[in-house]
């Protein structure tokens, strides 16, 4: 029965490992999944609506539009733009800044981030960037952003709301917007509360915003917004009516929770659908808004921010290679769509007499090739690469001379070559050498899905559906429908091209570094550090940043993140040169710098430059001064040393000459715990066996009486005689339990070298989330602690290292952004794991859970 019971807990423990795995995977990859998952559902619903709309009506509508009220559309957004200034006016007095400046920053912001997300959610990295001068800490815009948030959500909260009682009580617009009003109002302030009272925010700058002023400018914007859909609606011969205002707030809705950028595709599909006017004229009606009230702005917004980022200085010009690379890829797309929309009927007759057929068939496939690859590109310029820079403005010549063979389009070409010029201008920029082959998953994620648009795209235009794939074959100036389906197959065999080839190619690998840059480690360690656990740079599984004199860090790269562990070695006052080179380095290789088990000593540099942190648990320390054999404070010490010498044990250190002879014995020992234990290696944060990390050093062992070891851990003794610690721990499966023994011997052994303290490690997830006010990521830590006990021994690794009274002190992980947490956790722990598909391998439970359910129990 016994162990009936034991397999059966064996089983759980192994099918819930692969659980906290697949949980960990899917929050490090959801946002990326949730946008074309939500398009998908949207275009579903409407699909009925979406694939009776012919790009030739829709053209028609267009032109069939009263002039005049597209002008007042653009007025109204001009107005809104102004009315989007004072935001900033409102909530950054604070700064040092004038009102007229912050006017101009909020004003620009609005207008580039409405593009890319919806109203300021895009917009704190663009505010950060534009008030750097005029403040003190990145941390003192923060009240204010969040005071802009809430208000401009808190509009569009309340003219969802004031709309929707104006159509149950019957009223008129007039009684919509007064409602809307007092709507906004109420959950505006309602916000503001709930942000003061859960603790997000108690910064004097958020409690010093003005209320009110904001609750009046987040209605105006959104009134003045509204006014611009309705001149748009006129245009096209609709009259103004609360149920055409309620489908343009729900499709804002719809967009804000699909996280596309601007909504673009599920807001429109949800417009297009839910119009009361036939699908050509909705078609034109979104396509006139987008232009009028998004696309134009953004575009006159982009140019001033890459103005303003030439005139800052070289350091700060992230913002502009960002624009130049999101106006790339406008550009892309615009060719890419053009690329699946039949051509107008008067130039395909020109086309007819003047070019020849395969000249068109090329133009059509060289124009919709270029568009994806533009797409791709994009992000290599956000980076500043200079290989990317060369390939766009080569694209972009030829994309021009396409759309002009493919059918006459001059507008795309006279676009494309707007394009060219303004990225040529900027050539300065784009400077990086491309560290590797770059070109990864989610480029491929972004062709994929790219293609998907571009057959769903043309599918609805050439109103063939996809029975257009059924004549692919067939040739002609005015099949337009096959020579569609040709080029949706070449761009769909060129995608899974590339596939293949990032699939097959050689990744990158970590190298290891050098005896020479391990020993320049340890030297700086020994000369300006403290504490043992630098000394697992020997491991070999870390890199080493070296900045000259001042210290070094170890860290790793993976995904976006370059992984610091632990603490930098470097002297406090050089601290903020030492990052300042960190953060330089992590630029160059395109990786946001994550710092992991960070000792309180690091937080006040780390908070200056704007990191959030999450408390991992708890370290113990272990003060030698305590430790005695004699009177009753010695009597558990006593005890467990009897119990080795009744089991014929000793205990000894080994000097790192004996341990390279004895290095064979010691890895039977270690192969033999990692099969017992079912368990895979660990690294990064915990040692792994090495005969090179363990020859450099010490190593205890228990031993029997014939001089055969049953347990070791190798030392590592901090400089000055500060901290003594071990890392790697192993026993015989068929030896005595002897942790116990080998603990209070290495105590005592650490007592008489003179050290001060003993490092015990970690204990996760201890004292987090206990107080009341604690964050919410870390009250749901302290519940993974309570009830977590089959995914890991939080609680027993705790219980057995308390028991020794040791000191405890708080570990952190710092990261940039407060709502990245959980992706930042999913990638450590693959990087501890050795990657992804290690956390959910059968072996799921680390070597560090075994040693720790093994303590426990003795």
């Amino acid at each position: 029965m016994t162990s009936r019971l034991k397999r059966a807990a064996l089983a759980l423990h192994r099918r819930f490992g692969r659980l906290e795995g697949a949980t960990l995977w899917i929050l490090g990859y959801a946002s990326r999944v949730w946008p074309p998952v939500a398009i998908a559902v949207v275009v579903w619903l409407t699909w009925g609506a979406l694939r009776a709309i012919h790009l030739r009506e829709v053209r028609a509508a267009m032109r069939a539009f009263d002039a005049r009220w597209v002008w007042a559309a653009a007025g109204f957004t001009a107005l809104n733009l102004v009315v989007m200034g004072l935001y900033d006016v409102v909530a950054f007095r604070q700064t040092r800044s004038a009102a007229a400046a912050r006017w101009r920053y909020g004003a620009v912001a609005f207008a580039w981030s409405n593009f890319l997300t919806l109203g300021p959610l895009a917009g704190p990295a663009i505010r950060f960037w534009l008030y750097a001068p005029a403040i003190d800490r990145a941390a003192d815009l923060r009240g204010g952003v969040v005071a802009i948030s809430i208000a401009f959500l808190s509009g569009l909260a309340g003219w969802v709301l004031g709309t929707e009682a104006a159509i149950r009580a019957g009223a008129g617009l007039g009684v919509a917007a007064a409602a809307a009003l007092a709507s906004t109002a109420v959950i505006s302030i309602a916000a503001r509360a709930v942000a003061r009272r859960s603790g997000m925010l108690s910064d004097a700058g958020f409690d010093a915003v003005p209320a009110y002023d904001l609750v009046l400018v987040g209605w105006v914007d959104w009134l003045l917004a509204v006014a611009a859909f309705m001149c748009v609606l006129r245009a096209a011969s609709i009259g103004p009516s609360t149920a055409a205002l309620h489908t343009f707030l729900a499709g804002q809705l719809v967009g804000l929770v699909s996280l596309v950028p601007g909504g673009f595709g599920s807001a429109d599909a949800y417009w297009i659908a839910r119009l009361s006017a036939p699908g050509a004229t909705s078609a034109a009606i979104v396509g006139v808004f987008r232009f009028v009230y998004y696309i134009l702005p953004w575009a006159i917004a982009s140019l001033l921010l890459l103005s303003w980022a030439t005139r800052r200085a070289q350091r700060r010009i992230e913002l502009a290679r960002r624009a130049i690379a999101g106006l790339t890829g406008a550009g892309g797309l615009l060719i890419l769509l053009s690329s699946a929309s039949p051509a107008l009927h008067v130039r395909l007759l020109e086309l007819e007499r003047f070019v020849p057929l395969p000249i068109v068939e090329l133009g059509q496939v060289t124009a919709a090739m270029a568009g994806l690859l533009l797409l791709a590109l994009a992000r290599g310029l956000a980076r500043g690469y200079r290989a990317a820079f060369g390939a766009t403005m080569a694209l972009l010549a030829l994309a021009a001379v396409a759309a002009l063979a493919k059918g006459l389009d001059w507008e795309e070409a006279t676009v494309l070559g707007g394009l060219a010029i303004a990225a040529a201008s900027h050539a300065a920029l784009f400077t990086r050498r491309s560290r590797g082959d770059w070109i990864d998953g989610s480029d491929l994620a972004l062709a994929m899905g790219a293609v998907a648009v571009f057959v769903v795209y043309g599918a609805i235009t050439h109103r063939s559906g996809f029975a257009a794939f059924s004549r692919w074959t067939e040739l002609g100036y005015r099949l337009e429908a096959s020579r569609f389906a040709r080029t949706a197959i070449a761009l769909a065999l060129a995608v899974v091209a590339a596939a293949a080839y990032v699939a097959m190619r050689v990744p990158v690998r970590f190298t290891r570094p050098s005896d020479e840059e391990v020993n320049r480690a340890l030297e700086l360690h020994a000369a300006i550090g403290g504490g043992s656990t630098p000394l697992m740079v020997a491991n070999g599984d870390k890199s080493i940043f070296t900045a000259g004199d001042r210290g070094f860090c170890l860290y790793r790269i993976i995904g976006p993140y370059l992984v610091v562990f632990p603490d930098p070695i470097v002297r406090p006052q050089d601290r903020r040169e030492f990052l300042d080179a960190l953060f330089l380095f992590a630029g160059d290789v395109d990786r946001r710098p994550l710092f992991y088990q960070i000792s309180p000593d690091w937080i006040p540099p780390l908070h200056d430059r704007g990191y959030v942190f999450f408390k991992l648990g708890e370290e113990g320390y272990m003060p030698l001064a305590r430790v005695t054999t004699e009177g009753p404070a010695g009597k558990m010490y006593r005890q467990i040393l009897r119990r080795g010498e009744r089991d014929g044990v000793r205990f000894r250190v080994m000097p790192p000459y004996e341990v390279e002879r004895r290095l064979d014995e010691l890895e039977a020992i270690s192969t033999d715990w990692l099969h017992r234990k079912a368990v895979n290696e660990r690294q990064f944060s915990i040692g792994f066996f090495d005969r090179a990390y363990l020859a450099r050093f010490p190593c205890a062992v228990v031993e029997t009486a014939d001089g055969s070891i049953v347990a070791f851990a190798n030392v590592l003794r901090g400089p000055r005689r500060e901290d003594f610690s071990v890392d790697l721990m192993r026993y015989r499966s068929d030896g005595p339990k002897v942790m116990d023994f080998l603990f209070v011997s290495l105590f005592l052994h650490a007592k008489e070298q003179r050290y001060q303290r003993f490092n015990l490690g970690m204990a996760p997830l201890a004292s987090v989330g206990q107080t009341k006010g604690a964050h919410p990521r870390e009250r749901l830590a302290r519940l993974l602690f309570q009830h977590g006990e089959h995914w890991y021994n939080f609680q027993g690794l705790r219980y057995f290292k308390q028991k020794f009274d040791p000191d405890w002190q708080p570990r952190y992980m710092c990261y940039q952004s407060a709502w990245e947490w959980p992706v930042a956790i999913a990638y450590v722990s693959a990087l501890i794991a050795g990657g992804w598909t290690k956390i959910v391998s059968p072996a799921a439970s680390t070597a560090r859970d075994s040693q720790a359910r093994e303590l426990a129990a003795t």
